[in-house]
């Protein structure tokens, strides 16, 4: 028998054991398999069956030894030809993994994808990014995993079932399978650009709050009932009319409590809050307004001034931002309230789109921009329900905004305001 078809029936039998689930075996054959190749001085074949030498080793518990062969081959990798990078890429991978480097593993795994592209080896690439992508989501878990798997799969080509794999991936990871609130979800089947898109997207934070497609009205879950409970429990709606009449006053911004409003249209352009003060007590003055009232509304500039200066400093503001109404917080729940009512019965499509519309125009001429609408909106929810005290509702409603404002995905990143 000569050398090559020894080294050949040595691989045989690596593999078999590999496919038996013996990775200490196939370990001992590829090591001998590498001794003959590199006997007969094809250093380049000699990387390829180091390589899965490292990868059988780790599978059998060795990681250490593992990870020294791959430093060893790693040295060298610069000179070698592309197939040979990418086969040790690939292998690298499962060494990493299996090393609990998850980060470095999957890295790998995009390389070894790239390298296999190049070269035209579909097979190898799609198998590879896979790999990659089931990595990401070890390592960053599914809301970070969100933007690399996005870049993965459009390195892909589109079609197989590689592609699939990993679009099937990034879909699990969009709907946030540990939780099904904060997250951004774009339904495919409904448009994400032009008029009534934009309008939608004025609704997004109660959207991604509630983990609901935020461009979209109808419901395809078809939660009738659950739709027509939570109208009942939070608004009192339980016909056509109590809908319309909640609908108009968050439309009209008569939803929120007025002082709000009035307090933050007493403020300058400046800051200064000796002369925001003196200037509410002055039109309180003049409207004949009880002691008490005034000192409730004197106090509520001071809590507002508590909440920017938190904004700031969790970037809902910019650093020398203000916020110059909460009319914004009706708005946004006005498209929302246009999804509850159709999928409740309460108002058909044409209707329901005419509101959405109505929000987004009038959000559209009392802000310049997602982000002041986004600090209206949060302000005028915490003077709600959060009581100047920075708890949940605050942190849920960050969260909310950090999505809309920095996943390249959201509306508010592909959508320009206005």
């Amino acid at each position: 028998m000569t050398v090559q078809a020894d080294t050949g029936a040595l691989l045989d039998r690596a593999r078999k054991y590999e496919r038996q689930g013996r990775p200490g075996e196939a370990a001992a054959a590829y090591a001998k398999a590498a001794e003959a190749v590199e006997a007969r001085g094809d250093w380049t074949s000699a990387v390829a069956v180091r390589a899965r030498y490292a990868r059988a080793l780790a599978a059998a518990g060795n990681t250490g030894e593992a990870q020294r062969v791959l430093d060893v081959l790693d040295r060298g990798a610069a000179s070698l030809p592309g197939e040979v990078r990418a086969g040790l890429d690939a292998q690298a991978a499962h060494v990493l993994a299996a090393a609990g480097r998850t980060g470095e593993a999957a890295r790998r795994a995009w390389a070894a994808m790239s390298g296999f592209g190049s070269l035209q080896d579909v097979k190898r690439a799609g198998a590879a990014g896979v790999h990659a992508a089931r990595l990401i989501v070890k390592d960053a878990g599914p809301r970070a995993a969100l933007q690399p798997l996005r870049e993965l799969l459009a390195q892909m080509p589109p079609g197989g079932d590689e592609h699939r794999q990993v679009a099937k991936l990034l879909a699990d990871a969009e709907r946030r399978p540990d939780r099904n609130y904060d997250i951004l979800i774009t339904d495919p089947g409904s448009a994400a650009w032009g008029r009534l898109a934009a309008a939608l997207a004025v609704g997004a934070h109660l959207a991604v709050g509630n983990g609901v497609s935020w461009n979209s009205l109808a419901d395809h879950d078809e939660s009738t009932g659950d739709d027509r409970v939570l109208l009942e429990r939070d608004w009192g709606i339980t016909d056509t009319a109590s809908w319309r009449k909640q609908m108009d006053a968050l439309l009209d911004a008569e939803n929120s409590d007025a002082a709000i409003q009035m307090v933050l249209d007493q403020r300058g352009r400046g800051t200064d809050q000796r002369a925001w003060r003196d200037a509410i007590v002055a039109w309180c003055s003049e409207r004949d307004i009880s002691d008490q009232t005034v000192r409730e509304v004197v106090e509520l500039s001071g809590q507002i001034l508590r909440y920017e200066a938190r904004f700031r400093a969790d970037g809902l503001l910019p650093p020398d931002g203000l916020v110059e109404s909460v009319y914004g917080y009706d708005f946004g729940r006005a498209v929302n309230m246009a999804r509850w009512g159709l999928n409740a019965g309460y108002c058909d499509a044409e209707e329901a789109e005419k509101c959405v519309l109505t929000a987004g125009h009038r959000a559209h001429q009392v802000y310049q921009s997602w982000g002041s609408f986004s600090a209206g909106y949060v302000l005028g929810r915490m003077l709600r329900f959060d009581e100047g005290e920075f708890g949940e509702w605050y942190e849920r409603s960050l969260a909310g905004h950090r999505i809309l404002t920095e996943d390249s995905e959201s509306p508010w990143r592909r959508m320009a305001w206005g």
